[in-house]
């Protein structure tokens, strides 16, 4: 297996604090976030760390996957709509002073990410916010497969979203990066 943990030096190795996952569901706790929402990170938690866990091919920092997913809501505790996911990356980066990449996981689990000029389009700060890493993408793509605690198909996920938004060209193109975001962990995981 290639996954480590804390300490392990990589190009993946975190420079900054990661909390324990006690230390993380307890910010949750204390920042009064939802029940319903806890339980969907952990239950995403738990999703991301069984992916995480089958990728033999390339090295996968463990603790974040399962910090980043706990915290991947976050922002939540602000605001319920496209902008919890950069709510959630501010409030790692700047108020938890937590490491950067807990940030972009928050920032980057959002429908199959979102680019710098569709930023622009929903009044979010100008920078691309599609995961690039592989933990971000093992976020991403376990989010999406639970709606609450209900696991779903991507396909089940989007039609719950075109449902309540429309299925509009942004939701198309998302569907469509979390779909290849699904091939390529799967490729990583069943070489």
């Amino acid at each position: 297996m290639h996954y480590f943990e804390d300490d392990d030096i990589n190009e993946t190795a975190v420079v900054g604090y990661i909390p324990s996952k006690t230390e993380a569901i307890g910010i949750l706790q204390k920042l009064n976030l939802s029940k319903n929402i806890i339980n969907h990170v952990l239950a995403v938690s738990r999703k991301a760390i069984k992916i995480a866990t089958q990728i033999s091919t390339i090295p996968v920092n463990l603790k974040l996957v399962r910090i980043g997913t706990i915290l991947h809501d976050i922002g939540r505790v602000k605001s319920h709509d496209y902008d919890h996911a950069v709510l959630g990356g501010q409030i790692i980066r700047e108020e938890l002073k937590f490491c950067e990449q807990l940030a972009r996981i928050a920032e980057t689990h959002i429908l199959g990410g979102i680019s710098k000029d569709e930023a622009k389009d929903f009044s979010l700060p100008p920078k691309d916010y599609l995961p690039e890493t592989i933990e971000e993408k093992i976020v991403c793509l376990s989010d999406k497969y639970f709606i609450g605690v209900k696991k779903v198909t991507i396909e089940q996920r989007f039609k719950n979203w075109f449902t309540r938004y429309g299925e509009n060209e942004f939701l198309l193109r998302s569907k469509k990066r979390v779909e290849e975001i699904e091939i390529f962990i799967y490729k990583l995981m069943f070489p």
